[in-house]
């Protein structure tokens, strides 16, 4: 364990997870891979919780396609330099606040909601430019193992443990 949060903390330091072409593509490819693998998704959520297609459906999966639609669509203007207040001393300089990542996030994943749950705070944290490390509901095994498959084919796996 202590190696894959070393290795998240390099990828976090090399500066990898910050630029917003980076954070886009992530975020697009996390996309894809709920949009294609949504069956795998809702046979895990449904083996785990007993909810119905359409409960999870309209529950987990449609909440974060929105939200990443979302992001997708504001984040370059979220992360645009702003103006900052300027007074007297500082009335003739150019002045910006950047927003910068914090470093890397541990996003842990509750069990009555397993995949939104654990989604959102993913899409959050990558649209921030953080690494992260997920640590899933151990109550909703089938869940967990199918985030362990897929989110390595989709995502980074440097900036993503």
């Amino acid at each position: 364990m202590d190696s894959k949060i070393q290795r998240v903390r390099d990828a976090f330091a090399s500066g990898r997870s910050r630029p917003l072409r980076f954070r886009l593509q992530q975020l697009e490819a996390l996309r894809r891979m709920v949009q294609e693998r949504e069956k795998d998704i809702l046979e895990a959520i449904a083996a785990d919780l007993c909810k119905s297609e359409l409960n999870a459906y309209s529950q987990e999966v449609i909440t974060v396609l929105g939200e990443l639609d979302l992001v997708l669509e504001n984040l370059p203007e979220w992360v645009a330099a702003k103006p900052a207040k300027k007074n007297l001393f500082t009335m003739l300089d150019e002045a910006y606040i950047h927003s910068e990542p914090l470093g890397v996030v541990l996003i842990i994943g509750a069990w009555n909601y397993p995949f939104v749950l654990t989604i959102q705070p993913l899409i959050g944290a990558i649209a921030a430019g953080n690494a992260v490390i997920i640590k899933p509901s151990e109550l909703c095994e089938k869940t967990a193992t199918v985030l362990a498959k897929l989110l390595p084919q989709y995502l980074d796996q440097v900036t993503l443990s």
